[in-house]
């Protein structure tokens, strides 16, 4: 039993109208901090300049922007040493457009690539010197090495193939669990990210290493919304690893297959007229919008790497 007797009561009603004050300021800055800018979600700019006009959407922790996101070029790289055609800018060094040359174009992919690799074909058919390798599997991705070595089978493929461009369409059946160094790690976790970008990283690297630029397609908007939500954090990771690996450029279809407010559609105008895009599962494509997706692909090579390219069924978004 303590020796020493109870406070005053004054010293209590002191000390609760000091906790009281306490608590109000707390409250304040809470409100105080809700009020800032960036609070918001999402945030969204568009201009009807391009279909490639920045979006940005902000899901938790994850930015994700439509623009592409260029790395620092690699002269190593440079594809017309090579009768391609294919060139980046390197800093100080202007690049002129040129005709497209003789190019080994690899694509892989899961069945979303499928769908890309079919519009490819469509609007690229009459462009012989456009060898298109459609090595797409479905089902596949990178989370689930046991069912698909992507880097493993990439290898063997630039080896046969030797391509001056690696075209990859990967994630639609990656919000899944990884196991690792006899481990699992659920989607999202921070070892799973760990080790899903070193896995992005390998695939970039194992192209660039055998003189081919990489071309990493984002995955679109999604119907299902904790699909959608998913796909975000996957589009930041294969933002996050293209900018640190030279040769590599990420790509954003975002802007491409939402509406104004960023959020998904399944029908748009093209070429002026109504059309369904998407497939009734709200992920795949329909023909239609696999050349829609297509043409926006050849376009942004045609940007990115300085050379001509002849659309033979060129399909826009019109509205």
């Amino acid at each position: 039993m303590s020796d020493h007797p109870p406070p005053p009561p004054t010293h209590w009603t002191l000390r609760a109208k000091l906790l009281g004050v306490l608590a109000t300021l707390v409250l304040v800055g809470i409100l105080v901090e809700s009020t800032q800018p960036g609070a918001s979600i999402p945030s969204t700019t568009s201009s009807s300049a391009s279909v490639t006009t920045t979006i940005t959407i902000r899901h938790p922790t994850t930015t994700v922007t439509t623009n592409p996101v260029f790395t620092t070029p690699s002269a190593a790289l440079n594809q017309r040493s090579r009768g391609c055609g294919l060139a980046t800018s390197l800093p100080g060094r202007a690049v002129t457009t040129s005709g497209i040359g003789h190019c080994n174009v690899l694509e892989i992919g899961d069945s979303l690539g499928t769908d890309l690799g079919w519009g490819l074909e469509n609007e690229l058919a009459s462009t012989s010197t456009f060898r298109l390798h459609l090595m797409d599997k479905t089902s596949t991705g990178l989370a689930a090495t046991w069912f698909y070595d992507w880097p493993r089978q990439e290898k063997a493929m630039l080896a046969r193939y030797r391509p001056n461009l690696l075209i990859v369409l990967l994630g639609a059946n990656d919000q899944q669990g990884i196991r690792f160094d006899g481990r699992s790690y659920s989607f999202e976790t921070p070892h799973w990210r760990t080790r899903y970008a070193a896995l992005v990283r390998q695939v970039d690297t194992l192209a660039t290493r055998a003189g081919s630029y990489v071309l990493w397609i984002g995955l679109p908007t999604m119907a299902p919304a904790t699909f959608n939500a998913g796909v975000l954090t996957l589009n930041s990771l294969y933002q996050g690893v293209a900018r640190s690996v030279p040769g590599v450029t990420y790509l954003s279809t975002w802007g491409l297959f939402s509406d104004r407010r960023g959020h998904y559609r399944a029908s748009a105008p093209v070429n002026h007229a109504n059309a369904v895009i998407r497939a009734p599962d709200g992920i795949h494509f329909s023909a239609i919008g696999g050349d829609v997706f297509a043409t926006f692909v050849v376009d942004e090579i045609e940007s990115i790497y300085h050379v001509r390219l002849h659309l033979d069924r060129p399909a826009f978004i019109t509205d």
